[in-house]
């Protein structure tokens, strides 16, 4: 028998954001401060990922006397400053989403920031004394500050797919993520600010001594905002989909009987229908699933909490122990990871490409800073921002699968276009701009985004963490490689051929694409329950 959870839920005021019967654009209060708590920590990773692209050129100034975004006398011309916080990331990212499926959302959230605004903190405090030794220094604390940047991909997607409704679920999830666009746009907008306040003394009486505090100000201004999303997360109660997680661990019985808090199965094994817990006093037909759910918690004890921590550690691995569930994250593992080299590779090395067609090739210090910020805002408005609102605006249309293949062989004909035309390209910098703009408008409303929100959705409440986690440090890896590898090709082979190893990447990413089922309108937690259904009556009929 369908229960209905109109009033159903708890005292958890984010509770009415899993609520089912409601408008896909008509969004509740508490879904709109779901939004803010995850996005704010999106909009702080972006800006700490993207803005090294600028203050790498600044510190090779400031220590070198040399105007490039290519540091020679750092690890790798710089490479390994740029790649240290994508570094940390892929530890943060498994770290958290394992932790965040073990021990409970709640229970992690929030320590992804803390990590993140503490290394932050340390990144502006470096001694300019240490001379080059400074990029020594600020690889490190960023390696630190990648481990939380990285703990809020898992963290952040989880917290909001386990609770969003199926009708707009990749439209919340991709909301989060569309904050990196808003993250890059307004580092470059302040960055201009920051510049703007500096002419005086760096552009007109060339004190660019001065620099040294622009870097640091225009680094740590984000330290404001952690300190308030770090408040709100840690006062974020459990979902109800992870309650029910946290209980069939205790109570293995709750999934034989259907009776799963988040997601129940009715007595033909056929019909989803939501179950909640009710509110303190209530009576009616959701009782006997409260009592069931309650039970594990009040009879198993110490004990049962035990063991129902060590079933969460051996879970991801039983669950990918299947091919059918392997097969789907090797798809989105691999799928990110060839995303991340083409995107990375671009917004990490975007200064190096920038100048040597031509658009940043001032002499003078302040002039040169100005072009490299004012292109970065021109690129990040003009496809950032648009890429990402055509993915939330048509992904519960069009699907995830449409839009990741359609992005990704766009990606590929601009890689080509770019690489084709290299050279008129170097003699028209508006041209130039606009082959950036159309790639970064199809790297967002395509596969950049539709990595982020397919893992989210496709793997179950019990592994999601994990699997996400296990999928955006493959990414990781990907923008790892492009770091280190991009700065030393583009000065070894050449921008051009760079260009087309990424047509080539892009091409190659698309296969693996088509082992991912859509996830438009899939509830993973219910085939999840018949899947361990059908494997308990196997083992009741072999027995």
């Amino acid at each position: 028998m369908a229960i209905d959870t109109a009033d159903a839920f708890d005292d958890s005021r984010l509770s009415a954001v899993e609520r089912e019967n409601q408008s896909r654009w008509k969004l509740t209060w508490p879904e709109l401060k779901l939004l803010f708590i995850a996005s704010t920590g999106f909009f702080i990773d972006a800006y700490d990922l993207f803005n090294i692209n600028l203050v790498v050129v600044i510190l090779n100034y400031v220590v070198n006397g040399k105007l490039s975004g290519t540091i020679a006398n750092a690890p790798l011309q710089g490479g390994v400053l740029k790649a240290a916080a994508n570094i940390g990331c892929v530890v943060g990212q498994v770290l958290f989403g394992l932790a965040g499926d073990v021990f409970g959302r709640k229970a992690v959230y929030g320590i992804e920031m803390m990590v993140t605004t503490l290394a932050t903190i340390l990144i502006i405090s470096g001694p300019l004394s240490l001379g080059t030794g400074l990029f020594t220094y600020i690889t490190v604390f960023r390696t630190l500050m990648g481990i939380g940047i990285g703990g809020d991909y898992p963290m952040s997607a989880s917290v909001v797919a386990d609770r969003a409704n199926l009708r707009r679920r990749g439209t919340m999830v991709t909301f989060i993520f569309a904050m990196q666009g808003w993250g890059a746009f307004i580092g470059g907008i302040i960055f201009i600010i920051l510049m703007a306040i500096y002419k005086k003394g760096v552009g007109e009486h060339h004190h660019t001594g001065q620099l040294n505090s622009l870097w640091r100000i225009y680094t740590g201004l984000i330290i404001i905002p952690g300190v308030i999303t770090i408040v709100q997360r840690m006062l974020m109660p459990e979902s109800t989909r992870m309650k029910g997680v946290q209980a069939a661990r205790e109570d293995p019985t709750l999934i034989t009987r259907g009776q799963v808090i988040g997601v129940h199965l009715d007595s033909n094994g056929e019909k989803v229908v939501e179950v909640a817990e009710k509110k303190s006093g209530d009576e009616g037909s959701n009782a006997s699933v409260d009592k069931a759910a309650e039970a594990p918690a009040t009879g198993g004890g110490l004990a049962a909490t035990r063991a129902a921590k060590a079933a969460a550690w051996r879970e991801a691995r039983d669950y990918f122990s299947e091919w059918r569930h392997l097969k789907i994250l090797i798809g989105t593992t691999m799928s990110w990871f060839l995303l991340d080299i083409i995107f990375y590779g671009i917004s990490l090395n975007q200064s190096i490409f920038i100048s040597a067609l031509g658009l940043a090739n001032s002499k003078d210090p302040w002039e040169f800073l100005w072009q490299q910020g004012v292109a970065n805002i021109i690129i990040a408005i003009g496809g950032f921002l648009p890429g990402y609102y055509f993915t939330l605006f048509t992904i519960e249309y069009l699907g995830r699968k449409k839009i990741q293949i359609m992005g990704l062989v766009m990606n590929a004909i601009i890689f080509a276009v770019m690489a084709g035309k290299y050279a008129a390209l170097k003699k028209n910098p508006s041209g130039l701009i606009a082959c950036f703009i159309f790639l970064q408008f199809f790297f967002n409303f395509g596969a950049n985004a539709t990595t982020f929100v397919i893992p989210a959705e496709v793997f179950p409440t019990r592994v999601r963490g994990f699997s996400h986690g296990v999928s955006a440090a493959s990414g990781k890896c990907g923008a790892i490689i492009a770091s280190l590898a991009v700065s030393i090709m583009s000065t070894n082979v050449g921008p051009q051929n760079v260009l087309w190893l990424f047509c080539g990447i892009a091409i190659v990413a698309i296969p693996f694409t088509f082992l991912i089922p859509e996830t438009m309108g899939r509830d993973a937690d219910v085939i999840d329950l018949q899947e361990r259904q059908e494997a308990a009556r196997y083992a009741g009929e072999r027995i």
